[in-house]
């Protein structure tokens, strides 16, 4: 076991167990610090959390944000009472943006995970064993690849009916190449290590060697493409909305409010201004978070 962490150590893989819990919180702490984007991107997703958490106790008025109406209070603007405005049915906006922050966090982490736990196990598989076995799931994969993440999910929507859980599903059956191609890739690589190989004399079965070396050596890039993935997946899962396939009326969805107000642009902004900068502050601090974990797992940058 020494012999193999060495060896992991030489070749630029580190295993889980190699640095100090101290160390690598320190780390961690250390290149978030010091990166004033990654630490815009913590204190956003943890707002992020906690509203999505604490929403309905959050939520000035929780009952407009699940769709209950007002119409005598339609169209207001921006105001103390309604911070964020109302809707054309009287909703409180401000309301609606919080309540909807729960469901594109579930969804986004329900499709990375399945895809994640589609993709992977059949990206190692691939490069481990190689030959025909890699050829038949790497056709299936440039199947799926063949057609754009979006685009397939629209149809896969379409044929199932529209809804929040289709959409989920949609998205997750269009996500989990990206996956299988990312670890086949390090999978090729890792075979050829001398750990592997030193499992492989011994007698150890390939679905330990690929359960026990292969995977923990690929889950950093994992956990940063997946990271990034939960941003692109709530920008997709607010565009099935957008166009009618995703959340439907009245549950709460900044895509369909963003769609909902689009007609009154000119007039009411806010009918579809603040549901969009929610989705652009989530994406973008998921994007900053990968980036951010990218600089922590890779052991070149490690010092």
């Amino acid at each position: 076991m020494q012999a193999a962490e060495w060896l992991n150590r030489r070749q630029g893989f580190a295993e889980p167990g190699e640095l100090r819990p101290r160390r690598q919180l320190a780390h961690v702490v250390y290149v978030i610090l010091r990166d004033p984007l990654a630490l815009f991107s913590v204190i956003i997703l943890t707002l992020f959390v906690l509203i999505a958490l604490f929403g309905p106790w959050l939520a000035p008025y929780p009952e407009q944000g699940y769709g209950k109406t007002n119409v005598a209070t339609r169209m207001l603007p921006m105001s103390p009472e309604h911070p964020f405005g109302t809707d054309r049915l009287g909703r409180d906006m401000l309301s609606r943006v919080i309540i909807a922050a729960q469901p594109a966090l579930v969804v986004s982490l329900v499709v990375v995970l399945i895809a994640v736990l589609i993709g992977a196990p059949l990206g190692a598989v691939a490069g481990y064993f190689g030959g025909r076995l890699d050829d038949l799931i790497m056709r299936v994969t440039d199947l799926f690849l063949a057609f754009p993440s979006l685009l397939l999910a629209m149809a896969i929507v379409a044929a199932l009916g529209p809804g929040l859980d289709h959409a989920a599903l949609a998205l997750a059956i269009s996500w989990w190449p990206w996956y299988t191609r990312l670890v086949r890739g390090m999978a090729l690589g890792l075979r050829q290590r001398y750990f592997v190989q030193a499992a492989q004399s011994i007698g150890v079965p390939a679905r330990v060697i690929i359960a026990r070396h292969i995977l923990p050596n690929c889950l950093s890039p994992i956990l940063v493409q997946a990271t990034v993935d939960i941003g692109t997946v709530i920008l997709a899962s607010s565009s099935l909305a957008f166009i009618g396939l995703g959340a439907q009326p009245p549950a709460p969805d900044w895509g369909l409010m963003v769609s909902e107000g689009r007609t009154f642009i000119l007039d009411e902004w806010w009918y579809s201004t603040f549901p969009g900068l929610a989705i652009f502050i989530s994406v973008l601090a998921f994007n900053l978070l990968g980036d951010t974990l990218r600089d922590i797992f890779d052991p070149r940058q490690y010092r």
